[in-house]
């Protein structure tokens, strides 16, 4: 049973990659991206999609499209950094 649609994306190094496609993409309650990388948040938003890499399984990283994706939650103590980006949103 697959959970997420599949698609396929061109990398920043321009190679095709497989990427799963969530439509909620939940995020940051380890390393707060708001508080701390707002940044590249937006970069990544700009960009499509982001390559994540399990702590567990650090040799199988994962493509993840936000061509799907409806809702995002950020888990954050200091929101602040990211509310002046809201209007990109």
């Amino acid at each position: 049973m697959k959970i997420w649609k599949e698609n396929e994306l061109i990398a920043d190094n321009g190679e095709r990659r497989k990427a799963i496609a969530p439509v909620i993409i939940s995020a940051s309650r380890s390393t707060d991206i708001p508080a701390f990388h707002s940044e590249w948040l937006i970069n990544r938003l700009k960009k499509g999609y982001i390559c994540w890499i399990n702590p567990f399984r650090k040799a199988d990283p994962q493509y993840v499209s936000f061509q799907e994706a409806r809702l995002f939650v950020f888990w954050s103590k200091n929101p602040e950094p990211v509310i002046r980006h809201l209007p990109y949103f």
